[in-house]
């Protein structure tokens, strides 16, 4: 029987390692906007920290590039019906508690030793980030849709990883555009 539950708390911490923590997802958009009529879109220039980690613009890039092409819509430098502006920030929290123990044993039998100990808590350190990408009418500059990710951020894992990982947050921002008015 132990082995049995030792087996099936091994196999729940498996599976919750397995799966990645998703992110919280907001959107917004004009009710006023046709989007039927955006079927190309175009990037702006990176702005802000987005321009500083070219690495991350082009996972966020193919992502997104990939999933509106699966809505149909086509990449379109020259001439396209919305612009796609993306802003990133992050931030260091910090949790759990910080504290000094201090222990000391009595001594029980022949040893007769007493025993003194102590130590000490650090903070967890957690890294949020932030995505936002904007859908902006090409003509008029003015914004027709936003989505926001925020969650963890998990700078040391492969870029494999990352790319898995973006691309999942990006496919759940995307579920949302065109909006279901």
């Amino acid at each position: 029987m132990k082995r049995a539950m030792h087996a099936l708390m091994l196999g729940i911490a498996l599976a919750a390692c397995a799966t990645s923590p998703s992110a919280d997802i907001d959107f917004d958009y004009d009710t006023a906007a046709d989007f039927t009529a955006l079927k190309t879109f175009g990037w702006m220039p990176p702005a802000g920290n987005a321009a500083g980690d070219e690495l991350l613009v082009k996972r966020i890039r193919s992502a997104v590039d990939t999933q509106l092409q699966a809505k149909g819509r086509t990449a379109s430098a020259a001439n396209p019906d919305f612009l796609i502006g993306m802003q990133l920030s992050g931030k260091t929290t910090y949790g759990g508690s910080v504290g000094v123990g201090m222990s000391v044993g009595i001594p029980v039998g022949r040893a007769g030793r007493v025993s003194v100990g102590g130590g000490k808590s650090k903070p967890i350190e957690k890294k949020e980030g932030t995505l936002v990408l904007d859908f902006l009418d090409a003509k008029t500059k003015s914004l027709v849709w936003r989505a926001t990710a925020s969650g963890a951020v998990e700078p040391s894992s492969t870029p494999e990883y990352q790319q898995n990982r973006i691309n999942a947050i990006v496919a759940e921002m995307l579920s949302y555009f065109p909006p279901k008015k």
